[in-house]
């Protein structure tokens, strides 16, 4: 039987060390492993508290005088009734706007005295549903149930959570005139 000399264990040893530190990275330890586990715990309980909180909020809301019920769930009440143009889907409208968790507080809102300029059809599905039933100068609040806003997934960036019921104040200030836009575009 032949020994190997002193660098060659050495070596040996050296190169198993980094093997090891290898696998190491490339697997989680079991204290990794825990802590995701409780992460994934947290997110799926969040997920149903967002589910029963949304629920009750939205009960509670339809109870209230002059609120509307879409057969999609989507509630709607008029603050203030406007009298100009309804928007298509595919019409660009400017809007006022505030976005809210059911908690009241607010995720997202359009700046003061400069309203948002979006096209109807890249909204959430609940907006869509809600603004080709607006007229320009209507102010509505709007409860939309979580699976016609950002679903399950939430938007991913904390703000708005898995299974989250939204609250907007919309106010529809101009549905544009794509015949208006076309003049301005021409020589």
């Amino acid at each position: 039987m032949r020994t190997l000399p002193a660098w060659a264990w050495l070596l040996a040893f050296a190169f198993s060390g980094i093997v090891q530190a290898e696998d190491e990275g490339g697997v989680s330890t079991a204290s990794e492993e825990a802590a995701k586990e409780e992460m994934q715990v947290g997110v799926e309980k969040g997920a149903r508290r967002n589910i029963t909180l949304g629920a009750m909020y939205r009960e509670e809301f339809e109870q209230q005088e002059g609120v509307t019920a879409l057969k999609s769930g989507v509630l709607y009440k008029v603050e203030v009734a406007g009298k100009g143009k309804t928007p298509k889907l595919s019409d660009w409208i400017k809007v006022n706007y505030a976005g809210k968790h059911v908690d009241g507080r607010v995720f997202d809102k359009s700046k003061e005295g400069e309203p948002a300029r979006m096209r109807v059809d890249r909204t959430v599905p609940g907006w869509q549903e809600v603004l080709p039933r607006m007229r320009e100068g209507d102010k509505w609040e709007v409860v939309i149930p979580s699976h016609l806003g950002y679903g399950a997934k939430g938007t991913g960036a904390g703000n708005i959570g898995a299974n989250e019921t939204l609250v907007f104040s919309i106010e529809l200030v101009e549905v544009e005139d794509p015949a208006k836009k076309a003049e301005a575009k021409s020589p």
